[in-house]
């Protein structure tokens, strides 16, 4: 996004629930602390919004993305971690 820093990650669904992600993102961030950082995830996704609000993140913004799970556009939340 515009040249800045992003975290991405996929979650099979099997595993949704479990802590998994957010564990592996608390993890991530001790170890990288370059900081702004950057998230989006779909405004559907609440999970995903959890994680990143447990993690630090805070919405910033809104835009639209194209989602390749979904074959489709998508609305979105902007997250930062400052």
């Amino acid at each position: 996004m515009f040249e800045e820093r992003e975290i991405c990650y996929w979650i099979d669904r099997e595993h949704w629930g479990k802590g998994i992600a957010t564990d592996a993102l608390k993890q991530f961030l001790s170890l990288v602390t370059i900081s702004p950082l950057y998230v989006r995830a779909a405004k559907d996704n609440i999970g995903s919004r959890l994680v990143l609000e447990k993690c630090g993140f805070a919405i910033t913004g809104e835009d639209s993305g194209f989602a390749n799970a979904r074959d489709m556009e998508i609305e979105e939340f902007i997250f930062t971690l400052r």
